[in-house]
């Protein structure tokens, strides 16, 4: 359109959608993002479109503005919830229902939510529940709306037949029947008199039944009818026990047989042997092979497959080598191989071992192409016998087995009577026997002696001298018999040309062993006490090296050169060993050959053979018509009755009854004592006397000790006046025999020095107690006594006064001279016997009475005197 004045002006009116001087602008109706939930805008002429995002229906309208609501035509079946994607809530946070941020671009559609037991984008699939198998124990299962039903066969109940129905809670078993449940079932154990399904059926099977004694009848209760079954003791089988299963192995003669192969595999016997080693039986097939053998006297399973071990079960507890029968058995079943031992030594009388065994599937039962499985019975080294051998549960009887063995467990037993002499112990290798001999002995029966040899015999120097053929070493054991009485001397040294290495020797009675430049050793204990002694010393290489290859043995064969080491050895050595080498001091018989191997020969200087001892009995060492009996190296005296001693020098004095009765006889050094004891009562006095009594000299002294009230104590043979002075108002009265102090009452000793002590002599009769007090006493007496000492019974009448003072004191002195006058009389006419003598002793207070000793102070005449 013109505009102005101008004719080349002019002015553009735009249509719709455009702008500019010329509308040369297209407007953009995007601009103002008419669009909503991420709708892609499109610029047209004089307009806009509006294009949802891809793929997505969840929007409609011109600028994407309405929400479609997918979950209104309820998609979700069977009360599925349903959730739309365009709802930007549920995605984000913990518990989102979508993942990941919200994008319109998966915005579309919507999420059904099922209920339990459905699945599917509708929920539209009902799961089946029973695809997992829940039911157990045979249960058929039916699938549920959500869920499922187990139909459980007989036996089983619960959710998933998971339970076994107990029977026996019913207690179905009589007559004291044991129930074991079974499935859908029980099984009653009866008494042996009962039977039936349920212990209710009397067994009369038994009754006139005709099993051997040996056996024991099992009384039968099947389909309603009685019978019986025989169970054959071990060793025999068959319907009446008739068949023998005892077979007897010889070492080294093995016994094979074919047996059927079954399942499970198994080896079971009875065996006996006294050997620690050797193999049972051995089960072989195609693939694996199962033993049964005794290792080290113990019981030992081994399984193989393809020639590689698998398995080894021990019981290593008990040595079954004793030569009695016992039972074992190993089986493999369900993977597990089981070893089992009868035996009173194990809990319950049973002993198992027991471990996983992985073979392949068909090892289980591997068998031959015949169907057959070898068995091998005994070995090389096994000899026994064997009884009620199972291989995979069949018996094999010895009559099938062949001509190696011999039917029945014939033997003799090797150790007795004992064939092993000198103590050697025996071992039963059941058709032999084995001595384990001590040194020095050897030999099948240990009567092979290895001669010993005397070094010194007469005084003699002896030696002997050994060249080794290599230095010994680095570890040396020396071994010898040793007998001697000597505290000292050369037993054994190592040495070169110029020094030596290793010196064994005696000194002060032990055992020692020096090493130049090294503590001297010592073997503890005495060695020289005239036994045989085996002696054993070892050294290692860090106390010897370079050991010299002479050996000398006993001394040197230069006298001054044992001198450092207590000189040359006196006595025996026997069976010298080095390192298990003996070293033979005279040459070895050719008939004995079970001694040890010899170390070539030496040089031996005044050795005597066998092991000798001195003639000590020469000259006679016995005193006094004693016999000597020579104990090696050493002597015994047998003496006269009257004579003892190592050498009867000793007289014996009471042999010859030299105290008169009741007077005993005590020895004592030099002599004898003469001991008696009296108690004195109110009665007549006691006397002695003797007959043809005599002494060459008077006696020195005489003792009497004795308990009473009143004493009078002798003291012999002073006199009164300046050498005897009587205490306490004591008189001095001159006897025969010397002077003696007569003490006022209450007073003690031989001047009446002890002041009195009244309680010290227990006056006091039936259990009084004594109470001092003043020089004076009272009797406290019990209740049913009385009296000054306690001396009356209650209750019965009393005696009339006695005039004790008055008739006691002049009894008892009276009694005391005769006494003593009697005693003199015995013991001078034992001197003249010329059968006592001695000197005094007093004697101690007696509690029972007074005790009275008497001797004599002369001494032996020098001629009589013993040596």
């Amino acid at each position: 359109m013109p505009q102005g004045p101008d004719p080349t002006g002019f002015r553009c009116y735009c249509v719709p959608g455009f702008q500019g001087p010329r509308c040369e602008l297209d407007i953009n109706e995007c601009a103002s993002r008419p669009c909503h939930h991420g709708a892609t805008c499109h610029n047209l002429a004089d307009r806009y479109e509006c294009h949802c995002s891809l793929g997505y229906t969840g929007y409609s309208g011109e600028r994407c503005e309405v929400d479609e609501d997918e979950c209104a035509s309820n998609p979700c079946q069977h009360g599925g919830q349903c959730l739309q994607r365009s709802e930007p809530a549920l995605y984000g946070g913990t518990q989102s229902t979508f993942p990941g941020a919200f994008s319109f671009r998966h915005a579309a559609g919507f999420l059904c939510r099922c209920p339990p037991g459905f699945e599917g984008d509708d929920c539209g699939v009902d799961v089946d529940e029973c695809a997992s198998q829940p039911c157990v124990s045979g249960g058929r299962c039916q699938d549920l709306p959500n869920g499922f039903k187990c139909h459980c066969p007989d036996g089983y109940t619960g959710l998933t037949c998971q339970e076994d129905v107990d029977e026996c809670l019913s207690k179905p078993c009589l007559h004291g029947g044991t129930c074991d449940d079974t499935i859908a079932g029980y099984i009653c154990w009866c008494p042996e008199s009962w039977g039936g399904h349920d212990c209710s059926v009397q067994l009369t099977g038994c009754q006139g039944h005709t099993c051997p004694p040996a056996a024991t009848c099992i009384p039968i209760f099947e389909s309603g009818a009685h019978s019986y079954a025989c169970h054959c003791p071990p060793g025999t089988h068959g319907p009446f026990c008739g068949q023998n299963t005892t077979f007897s192995v010889a070492a080294g003669s093995m016994v094979e047989a074919s047996v059927p192969a079954d399942s499970p595999l198994g080896l079971s016997l009875r065996f006996r042997t006294t050997l620690p080693a050797g193999s049972l039986a051995t089960r072989t097939d195609t693939q694996s092979s199962l033993q049964l053998a005794l290792v080290g006297a113990t019981l030992q399973a081994t399984l193989r497959s393809h020639g590689v071990t698998v398995l080894i079960l021990r019981l290593p507890e008990l040595a079954l080598n004793d030569g009695h029968w016992h039972r074992v058995e190993v089986t493999l079943h369900l993977g597990t191989l089981e070893l089992r031992l009868w035996h009173e030594g194990c809990p319950a009388r049973l002993c198992v071992a027991s471990g996983p065994a992985a073979l392949a599937p068909s090892s289980s039962i591997a068998l031959s192409p015949a169907g057959l499985c070898s068995t091998q019975l005994g070995g090389a080294a096994f000899a026994g016998c064997l009884q009620d051998v199972r291989v995979d549960g069949r018996l094999l009887l010895p009559e099938v087995l062949g001509k190696h063995v011999m039917q029945g467990c014939q033997r003799q037993e090797q150790c007795q009577p004992l064939p092993c002499a000198h103590g050697g112990a025996c071992t039963d290798l059941w058709t032999d026997f084995h001595c384990d001999c001590p040194r020095p002995y050897s030999g099948p029966t240990c009567t092979d002696e290895v001669p010993a040899a005397t070094f010194g015999l007469g005084g003699t120097v002896s030696s002997a001298a050994f060249l080794l053929p290599a230095p010994p070493g680095p570890n040396l054991t020396v071994s010898f018999l040793l007998r001697t009485r000597e505290p000292a001397g050369l037993l054994l040294q190592f040495a070169n040309a110029s020094a030596t290495d290793l010196t064994v020797f005696l000194s002060g009675g032990q055992i020692q062993a020096e090493v130049p430049g090294q503590p001297v050793l010592e073997l503890p204990g005495r060695w020289n006490d005239g036994l045989r002694h085996l002696v054993t010393l070892s050294f290692g290489p860090d106390q010897l090296q370079n050991l010299g290859q002479w050996v000398h043995v006993g001394g040197r064969l230069l006298p001054a050169d044992s001198q450092p080491w207590g000189g040359a050895f006196r006595g025996c050595l026997q069976d010298l060993q080095l390192n298990g080498h003996h070293l033979p001091f005279f040459p070895r018989s050719v008939a004995n050959s079970s001694e040890a191997s010899t170390v070539g020969g030496g040089q031996t200087w005044n050795l005597t053979e066998g092991c000798v001892s001195e003639d000590t009995c020469s000259p006679d060492p016995c005193l006094n018509g004693g016999t000597c009996l020579v104990t090696w190296n050493d002597f015994h005296c047998t003496c006269p009755a009257n004579f003892t001693g190592p050498t009867c020098a000793q007289q014996l004095w009471c042999p010859g009854q030299p105290c008169l009765p009741p007077a005993m006889c005590e020895e004592v050094p030099d002599g004898f004592v003469c001991v008696a004891e009296t108690t004195f009562l109110e009665g007549p006095p006691a006397e002695f006397s003797g007959h043809n009594l005599s002494a060459a000299r008077t006696f020195g002294s005489l003792s009497l000790t004795f308990r009473t009230p009143r004493c009078r104590l002798p003291v012999l043979p002073e006199e009164c006046g300046l050498n005897v002075t009587c205490l306490n108002g004591g008189r001095c009265e001159v006897g025969p025999w010397g002077s003696n102090c007569s003490c006022q009452e209450g007073f003690a000793g031989r001047r009446c020095q002890i002041p009195p002590l009244p309680c010290d002599a227990n006056p006091c009769l039936n259990g009084g107690t004594c109470r001092a007090a003043g020089g004076e006493y009272e009797c406290i007496c019990g209740t049913t006594f009385s009296g000054q000492f306690c001396e009356v019974v209650k209750g019965l009448p009393r005696p009339p006064p006695f005039p004790f003072l008055e008739v006691a004191v002049p009894a008892a002195c009276a009694c005391l001279l005769l006494l003593l006058l009697g005693l003199l009389s015995g013991i001078l006419a034992a001197r003249k016997r010329r059968q006592s003598e001695g000197t005094y002793s007093p004697s101690q207070q007696e509690v029972a009475g007074a005790r009275l000793e008497m001797d004599s102070v002369l001494k032996v005449p020098p001629e009589e005197r013993l040596i």
